[in-house]
């Protein structure tokens, strides 16, 4: 080989080689990405009780319930959309092991979790996913931790846009939380998500209403908020609570700094 191929060729994928390898070697050793990685093939896998003799080791090592929904649950979502990318699994096979999960934790949520927060007046905030989307882990999980924190939370799942739009004419909401799926990144629906949002907005009782999206895609594409236009949208579920708050104080303030213009 002709040593200048050598110096603009080789040496330089050498040295990207050199240099990924560590953050390989980093997230090989992160314990719970292992285990979210494990639990990921065992909930695919013929026999369940592997999986579910994981979660139960899980959740006693667990800082709380919640803390394993987001910590194990929420990542395993994404590994089983990693999975299917792979040509590992079938897509089928992603619902299935979603509809797993969400088994789990609402029958952990019933044994274990205490009753919610009490607040004088709690926000009402309706959490969906986007209709057409059979992934609801993440409505599911979000109606959770919600309702937990105290929030009046109303889950639905709206068959067409239609649907959608009837509740929010119908009903006062001071929130939505719109989601895609925890496993697969659907950044073809994008544009979709944007309309149903667009139509949210116009048939809405409440003109402050906050949207706030959420979703694999919306984790991993910082424009993906700005292109559905949401007022935020989480990375992980972790964040739910404080999007919301942070997105309705930003939409009941906007009228008073328009007024302030004037």
């Amino acid at each position: 080989m002709h040593p200048e191929s050598i110096v603009s060729t080789v040496i330089p994928h050498l040295l990207v080689k050199h240099a990924a390898a560590p953050a390989r070697i980093r997230a090989a050793k992160d314990p719970a990405d292992a285990r979210a990685d494990e639990l990921a093939r065992l909930l695919i896998a013929p026999n369940l009780a592997d999986a579910f003799d994981l979660i139960e080791r899980s959740l006693t090592r667990a800082a709380s319930p919640t803390a394993l929904f987001t910590g194990l649950f929420e990542p395993t979502a994404r590994k089983l959309g990693d999975l299917w990318s792979e040509d590992a699994c079938s897509e089928f096979e992603v619902a299935i092991g979603l509809c797993h999960l969400q088994t789990a934790m609402r029958r952990i949520s019933f044994d274990l979790l205490s009753a919610p927060l009490t607040r004088s007046q709690p926000r009402t905030v309706l959490v969906i996913s986007q209709p057409g989307e059979p992934h609801s882990f993440c409505a599911a999980l979000h109606s959770e931790l919600l309702r937990q924190a105290g929030w009046n939370t109303v889950g639905e799942f709206p068959d067409n846009e239609k649907a959608l739009t009837d509740l929010v004419a119908n009903g006062w909401f001071d929130a939505v939380n719109l989601s895609l799926s925890p496993a697969l990144r659907r950044e073809h629906w994008l544009p979709r998500v944007a309309e149903t949002i667009r139509k949210i907005r116009r048939a809405s009782r409440n003109p402050a209403l906050a949207v706030v999206a959420s979703g694999r895609v919306f984790a991993e594409r910082a424009d993906a908020c700005a292109l559905v236009g949401a007022d935020a949208a989480t990375v992980s579920s972790v964040q739910i609570e404080r999007c919301l708050m942070r997105s309705l104080l930003n939409r009941t303030a906007r009228p008073a700094a328009n007024f302030a213009w004037i």
